[in-house]
């Protein structure tokens, strides 16, 4: 009787953990378009002695915790395939811009390179639907989505045939929030009419500031301090972290959790670098990828983000929840915009009805 119930407690503990790991499992990582490359693996056995040095690009600071993430797979890399496997970093746009970056990754100049999703558009054009506000309700929803749906699978390959890179996974760095000055806590876009809210110039950009219920005005990203400060307008929607790095919260006093486009991140690397590693090299790289841009990541950049809000809230600047937002009205706001300005592209059509469809929105 002893034994069984030791045996019973043993197994409740494990289904306990296994619970636990499931849970705790960042969903970015999760992508296998492409047939025949290997689980990802930690612990697989390495039994190549190849010698590979790959050049890498990353576009934000040393410190930033997505540039930690690159600098711990370099180290675990080198660690154990015994200094065969090793990475080069040049961090904080070093090697160029995203834009440039990716064009080195694309000729094999740099061999892995982490850029913005929104980046991609210019090899794959339907891709710029993930632009869209609230196409996801939740990051976890979306990284799910770009991991795992057979629709954006055809992107990734279609962006491998077009532009020679290989898409490895994603994450999110923070959402798009609406943050004012001077203007009256609003619930609902209805609120936001007339109020002069910055924008990027992009049109796209431009649709999501109106879906949001405010006129957007474009002003460049090194203008907009003084652009909040001057009254030339009276709100903008970048992340904690930008409105902190940029010190637009010193000319801010209401930060809204409006959450309506996510900052995602794509990791990339040469097809003609990747598909040259032996196979135990793949699955050790892609099972680092899941365990520190991924699993990692998200504890790092939850610590990140609360000193960001920690900074705004000493600043005096209001934090707004959505459970003081009128969350409903702002997705049918943006859905209404969409269907007036989207669906009437077929590409754009497909992923939205699709997404729509797997999460039930």
């Amino acid at each position: 009787m002893k034994k069984i119930l030791c045996l019973t407690i043993a197994l409740l503990m494990a289904l306990t953990a296994f619970a636990a790991l499931a849970e705790d499992h960042y969903p970015g990582f999760d992508v296998q378009y492409r047939e025949g490359d290997p689980a990802a693996n930690t612990d697989v056995e390495i039994t190549s002695t190849d010698k590979i040095m790959w050049t890498i690009a990353v576009c934000v600071t040393e410190d930033n915790p997505q540039s930690v993430g690159v600098t711990r797979i370099g180290e675990e890399l080198a660690e154990k395939t015994n200094g065969n496997f090793t990475w080069d970093i040049f961090y904080n746009s070093e090697l160029g811009s995203e834009g440039e970056a990716v064009e080195l990754c694309r000729n094999n100049t740099v061999q892995f390179v982490t850029s913005n999703v929104t980046t991609m558009p210019d090899y794959v054009e339907r891709i710029g639907v993930y632009a869209l506000p609230y196409l996801f309700h939740t990051a976890e929803d979306q990284l799910t989505y770009l991991a795992t749906s057979p629709v954006a699978f055809d992107m990734w390959k279609d962006l491998e045939e077009q532009s020679n890179l290989v898409t490895l996974g994603f994450q999110c760095s923070g959402s798009r929030c609406l943050s004012t000055k001077g203007v009256k806590q609003i619930a609902a876009p209805a609120d936001l009419k007339g109020v002069k809210v910055r924008c990027m110039g992009a049109q796209v950009w431009q649709d999501v500031i109106a879906a949001l219920g405010a006129t957007p005005v474009p002003v460049a990203y090194t203008e907009l301090y003084t652009a909040l400060q001057t009254g030339v307008v009276s709100g903008q929607d970048n992340p904690a972290s930008n409105t902190v790095d940029g010190k637009f919260y010193e000319v801010l006093d209401t930060f809204y959790e409006t959450n309506h486009c996510y900052l995602i991140s794509g990791f990339y690397t040469n097809a003609t670098a990747w598909d040259k590693l032996p196979e135990d090299y793949k699955a050790l790289l892609a099972g680092l990828c899941q365990k520190y841009l991924g699993d990692q990541y998200k504890i790092d950049i939850d610590a990140f983000t609360e000193d960001c809000y920690k900074t705004m809230e000493d600043a005096g600047v209001k934090i707004v929840g959505q459970d003081e937002l009128d969350m409903d009205a702002f997705y049918a706001s943006a859905a209404e915009m969409i269907e007036n300005n989207y669906m009437s592209d077929d590409a754009y059509k497909t992923t939205i009805e699709d997404v729509n469809a797997t999460f039930g929105y």
